[in-house]
């Protein structure tokens, strides 16, 4: 069984949909941070313990930048898609 509160995580294509109420759920779980990724951050709804990240799937400058940025975390939502 997985533990959400306390852990860190990353949500792929969080800042709408399915991948937003991913964020809001690990959030109100008791997540400790979750990294929100968006291809434009700025479209990111502003909240405690979400971290905005730029994070395009099919670019890979951008996966080796959040891969760096987000070295912490614990668990992966791969909600990206096309």
């Amino acid at each position: 069984m997985m533990t959400i509160e306390g852990c860190v995580a990353v949500v792929t294509g969080g800042n709408r949909g399915l991948g937003k109420a991913y964020v809001d759920g690990l959030l109100a779980a008791g997540a400790a941070k979750v990294y929100v990724g968006a291809r434009t951050p700025s479209q990111i709804s502003p909240q405690p313990g979400a971290v905005p990240i730029r994070l395009d799937v099919t670019d890979v400058a951008d996966i080796a930048a959040a891969a760096a940025q987000c070295a912490d975390a614990t668990l992966l939502i791969n909600n990206a898609g096309v």
